[in-house]
């Protein structure tokens, strides 16, 4: 089996560019490459001519390989300032490893389309969200406990698994509407 090589140049140069920028964005923001990686490869396999049913699974699949070490990396740096609140971590992290095993059961039933159309949806909410939140405006003066306790952390992470990124893009900004301070809210998601 050879390699043309010629067809694989795009998609290499597309996440060599992709990576370097989600990774600048997981270190700065906590919002893992995922937000980056997803449409860049989706959008490059469907001009390789990938078929169109596999290519959004492919995409969600290989972002989500590549958030094991990028988190490892950030946690660690995280930790040594100090920034991360393990309480948190202890209390939503086996509810969102509930909400990403969820999600990855949904995935598979699911077909590209649907997965695009959340993928599409959800970060244009997100974007919404963060475009209109007016600064020192909260949705609630602490994180809810009880049911929506759990429900947030679990939503987070099917949603999460289904597009492919790590949390942190919704992680953030749920927990800065919940008056939690910024730079504790990226920490702590980049461990979840």
């Amino acid at each position: 089996m050879s390699i043309d090589i010629a067809y694989l140049l795009p998609l290499l140069l597309a996440m060599l560019a992709a990576g370097a920028v989600g990774g600048v964005l997981a270190g700065l923001l906590g919002v893992g490459g995922g937000l980056v990686i997803v449409p860049v490869l989706y959008t490059t396999l469907n001009l390789l001519a990938v078929a169109p049913e596999h290519s959004m699974h492919i995409s969600v699949a290989t972002s989500l390989a590549t958030i094991i070490p990028t988190s490892i990396s950030s946690v660690r740096a995280h930790h040594q300032r100090g920034a991360i609140d393990w309480a948190l971590a202890r209390r939503w992290g086996v509810w969102i490893m509930l909400g990403a095993i969820l999600g990855g059961i949904a995935a598979r039933y699911l077909g590209g389309i649907v997965l695009t159309l959340i993928f599409a949806c959800v970060a244009l909410s997100v974007a919404l969200f963060m475009a209109v939140r007016r600064e020192g405006s909260y949705w609630r003066e602490q994180l809810p406990s009880g049911p929506g306790g759990t429900l947030i952390p679990v939503g987070i992470g099917g949603i999460s698994t289904l597009m492919g990124i790590g949390g942190g893009s919704l992680t953030v900004p749920t927990l800065s509407a919940c008056r939690y301070p910024v730079r504790n809210a990226v920490a702590t998601s980049a461990f979840f």
